[in-house]
């Protein structure tokens, strides 16, 4: 039996995970308002502007802000709050007494206050959010344990919590925060951001991989660079595609939404990781000619290629390189050097800025 049969013939690895379906989403936040420890990120391009999440109308004493839960309509999931019939209609009544609870509680600083009474302020502020994945990298970096990974959720002792910040630097949702004497930011799987999405949009399943990395695959061996636990390995002259030891693998989802051809199918936390800037070089000092490049390239934009040879030498076509790495990965002599800048303000974790090949 090879080693890639033995490794995929192991028993998938399963755990537990809030799933958003963002076929359903709003993205109105107000399941970051009920995550007792702050496990939710939720964040706005423009401040000052409404997502709907109904904090002000849970605080006002005199419910002069009309609460919009029941009223969003079958057809209209999925859709954007200022899409929401519901969102338009929603304004402070005659009847606040101006105690400013909603303006004080306001997470996006949507009350205004214009002849001196409060008003809504209306409009996309173009928000995203994610939430922890449970991936227990948190826990594992924790030099104290101070955080465990016990029932299928993280657990914190206080007590142990030096403030070293280790688990704000490798967590991938960027959901960890350090606060005045403790974390915050990691999931206890109390499910009370699933009871309070108005449109269904969460729920708590359990979530499988056996390693399956599909056709898609493009040999560019991104996946094994950003592995923090060394699940995947990948050799571009023997292997066809990555081999993952499921046995090592803790479902953190970064191989999957680091990969450039979507081949590995278990993202459902992370967002995929956007490349916002690559630089590929090659040192033709160090080229021995073997188009191995070339070929490579070829599975990847499907016949046509961006290395190309030129008297012997390796040279590249930067404009048809869409920089995912697959050259460099097999290069014999590593003389081909890519360099990936990611957003780092979607998934963090392992080389969560820069990645460099080889």
């Amino acid at each position: 039996m090879t080693s890639l049969s033995t490794r995929s013939a192991s028993i998938p690895v399963s755990k537990r995970k809030i799933l958003r379906d963002m076929s359903k989403c709003i993205l109105c936040g107000r399941c970051r308002n009920f995550c007792p420890t702050g496990a939710i990120k939720f964040t706005v391009e423009e401040k000052g502007r409404c997502t709907h999440c109904n904090l002000c109308s849970e605080v006002c004493p005199v419910k002069a802000i009309d609460s919009f839960e029941g009223r969003i309509k079958p057809e209209e999931l999925g859709h954007n709050y200022t899409r929401l019939q519901s969102y338009i209609e929603r304004k402070v009544k005659v009847n606040c007494v101006t105690c400013m609870q909603c303006y004080e509680k306001c997470p996006v600083g949507a009350i205004m206050i214009e002849d001196g009474k409060p008003f809504i302020r209306k409009g996309d502020a173009h928000p995203s959010i994610i939430n922890c994945s449970l991936c227990s990298l948190c826990v594992k970096s924790c030099p104290t344990g101070a955080l465990t990974f016990q029932t299928g959720r993280v657990k914190l002792n206080p007590d142990l919590c030096v403030l070293c910040g280790e688990c704000v630097r490798v967590c991938p949702p960027q959901t960890m925060i350090l606060k005045e004497r403790y974390p915050g930011g990691y999931c206890v799987m109390c499910g009370r951001c699933v009871k309070s999405c108005p449109v269904g949009a969460l729920s708590i399943k359990q979530i499988s991989w056996d390693g399956t990395i599909s056709e898609d695959c493009i040999r560019c061996g991104t996946c094994n660079l950003v592995c923090p636990e060394g699940a995947i390995s990948f050799n571009p002259i023997s292997d066809k595609k990555p081999i993952v030891d499921v046995s090592k693998c803790i479902l953190c989802e970064l191989c999957a939404a680091s990969c450039p051809a979507n081949a590995i199918p278990i993202r459902c936390s992370l967002p995929e990781r956007r490349v916002v800037q690559h630089q590929i070089r090659v040192n033709r000092e160090m080229c021995i000619g073997c188009s191995l490049c070339v070929d490579a390239c070829k599975l990847v934009l499907k016949g046509d290629h961006a290395p190309y040879l030129k008297e012997g030498l390796a040279y590249i076509d930067e404009k048809k390189c869409i920089g995912c790495g697959a050259c460099a990965s097999i290069c014999p002599t590593d003389c081909i050097r890519l360099v990936k800048v990611y957003d780092r303000n979607r998934v963090s974790g392992r080389a969560s800025e820069v990645l460099v090949f080889p």
